[in-house]
């Protein structure tokens, strides 16, 4: 009980902060370079993909009118009931806004038939969520067999996120032996790639591709950001390489149903 109180609680906090953020995201996502490179990679993940498409934390609809364009009927979902406003008024009066719909959702329990979607993208979410299992389970459930999942998810074994957690970890240190209390906020787990893999496989999806993006270093990130965005250009070429994965700061991983049949979500 303790634990499912817990996550319900965790689940309210991440509802709200991004209740708090749907201004910001309507107005800086777009220009954020992150978001830029991420975006790039995913659209290009999904070549080749048509019908019915499940957009897991759709947000303000940044992603929609790509999504509509490439030929996809889109449903969006978020926690959101702010993000899903800001998406409504995004998408009202384009062309193609009878394609796509948006709903509150929770991705570790789809309301959806299994096998509705031919795709399904999931951006920034899975760091939100104790375990990855259950959600992965649900977005294979939905999919048709062959049908593709596109994730990103921040990468913990990335050197930015190495070192800023060990930043973290000293200053926390600090303030308990000044006996102060511990900084609180939204928890974010990260993904190590190499394991996103086998859990990939374990729910029933086979790995097709990978990239890394944001090649971002702490502390320069913070100290000097037009250097560092001049070296995340610099370091974009590696972004399929052996090595991406401990550089990029961005995971994003194609994967493809293997059978109808997919890992329990219960």
């Amino acid at each position: 009980m303790r634990q499912t109180a817990d996550s319900s609680r965790a689940k309210a906090n991440v509802q709200a902060l991004f209740d708090s953020l749907a201004l910001e995201y309507v107005r800086e996502r777009e220009r954020q370079v992150s978001f830029s490179a991420q975006k790039r990679i995913v659209i290009g993940m999904l070549g080749g993909a048509k019908g019915r498409l499940l957009e897991v934390g759709c947000g303000p609809a940044v992603m929609t009118p790509e999504l509509l364009a490439m030929g996809f009927e889109v449903q969006g979902i978020d926690v959101s009931s702010e993000m899903l406003k800001r998406a409504a008024q995004r998408m009202a009066g384009h062309p193609l806004e009878k394609r796509c719909k948006f709903a509150l959702g929770d991705v570790e329990r789809l309301q959806f038939a299994s096998g509705t979607f031919n795709a399904v993208v999931c951006m920034g979410v899975l760091e939100y969520l104790p375990r990855y299992s259950r959600a992965l389970a649900e977005m294979c459930r939905v999919l048709v067999p062959g049908g593709v999942l596109v994730l990103t998810v921040p990468n913990r074994a990335s050197a930015y996120h190495v070192a800023s957690a060990g930043y973290r970890a000293l200053r926390s240190l600090e303030r308990q032996l000044r006996g102060r209390d511990a900084a609180e906020g939204v928890a974010h787990n990260r993904c190590v790639p190499w394991k996103l893999d086998r859990e990939l496989l374990d729910a029933g999806l086979r790995k097709v591709e990978s990239q890394a993006c944001n090649f971002i270093f702490f502390p320069l990130q913070q100290l000097a950001p037009r250097a560092s965005e001049s070296l995340n250009r610099a370091m974009t070429p590696l972004a399929s390489s052996a090595v991406a994965p401990l550089l990029g700061a961005q995971y994003i991983v194609k994967a493809e149903k293997t059978a109808w049949r997919c890992a329990s979500s219960g």
